[in-house]
């Protein structure tokens, strides 16, 4: 049986390394049952130090792509589902499982097409509600899984929302957005829905891929908590709700946002514009679309998005 400790863990890890990199018949251990022995090895005592070991391993591994379907093949979404049922009041703890999971998706279709299926969204990244007071890199980490790279020359005037600005991971954008209301830090919560807000209005295709895909149900979502008073905030929100429903807004979305005016909320005149600016259908994107057909992008996490035929 094998125990995980500060003496032994960079050895575990180096091991799983050289196991990596050594041909089938040369290994000393099947890499996949030793992968899946460390994760069931796990105890709530290692945790962190396992996790950001594992974190940096990837991050710095030449063959990161198939190292990440090693881990998944030794089960490590669920031995990771396991372990955050016992770890709701401890923050570091699911921050750095969390990182752990941003590293392993990120950039890696394969990944994420696993990830889905096991409906890893809805099971372990819930568990951020319990994270009240991240730092901004942790919050970054999870920005950038939102998108991919664009081919903008790097220099130091840009920030990461200018270098990953094509919307293709919707699922994080609305954990994100879902999560606002249980951040402790004003900072936070402006950081990330100035980020969303910069994303989605970028360009017809970053609007497209949020309006098909719920952002507008959970920004009202989250204006129903009464948690938010922030007008820095509010603002941001609304914008947001502003732009994409005069791009794109359906009956489910209409409803949601009447229902939140009928209660006896804040909110009404910002709620009433949203549903005027809807009204007016005025986005100068769609001036000259004459018909759509829809097509799967093989880079968008399952997601359906509309391409345009413009007139």
């Amino acid at each position: 049986m094998m125990v995980i400790d500060e003496q032994n863990l960079d050895q575990i890890i180096n091991t799983i390394r050289t196991l990596h990199q050594t041909t089938i018949d040369q290994r000393k251990y099947d890499l996949t049952n030793y992968v899946n022995e460390f994760f069931q090895t796990i105890e709530q005592r290692n945790i962190i130090n396992v996790f950001n070991s594992l974190t940096n391993l990837l991050h710095d591994y030449v063959d990161r792509p198939a190292l990440k379907i090693e881990f998944v093949k030794g089960k490590c979404f669920e031995t990771i589902d396991r372990i955050l049922i016992n770890e709701k009041n401890n923050q570091e703890n699911i921050i750095s499982i969390l990182e752990f999971i941003a590293e392993l998706i990120v950039n890696s279709e394969n990944v994420q097409e696993k990830f889905l299926d096991f409906n890893g969204y809805e099971k372990i990244f819930h568990y951020i509600s319990y994270v009240h007071s991240p730092s901004i890199d942790f919050i970054n980490q999870l920005l950038i899984l939102m998108t991919e790279k664009s081919n903008l020359q790097i220099d130091n005037s840009l920030t990461a929302v200018d270098l990953f600005v094509n919307f293709i991971n919707p699922h994080i954008a609305n954990i994100l957005i879902h999560w606002i209301p249980y951040l402790i830090n004003i900072s936070d919560q402006h950081h990330i829905i100035h980020s969303i807000n910069i994303i989605v209005s970028r360009s017809l295709q970053n609007k497209m891929m949020a309006c098909s895909n719920n952002i507008i149900y959970s920004l009202i979502d989250i204006l129903y908590t009464n948690k938010l008073q922030d007008k820095i905030l509010l603002d941001n929100i609304f914008s947001i709700l502003e732009k994409l429903s005069r791009f794109s807004i359906n009956t489910k979305e209409i409803r949601h946002i009447c229902q939140l005016f009928n209660q006896d909320t804040q909110f009404k005149k910002q709620l009433l514009r949203v549903l005027i600016t809807a009204a007016k259908n005025d986005d100068p994107d769609i001036q000259t679309i004459s018909s759509y057909f829809d097509l799967q992008r093989p880079n968008s996490v399952r997601n359906r998005t509309k391409f345009f035929i413009y007139s």
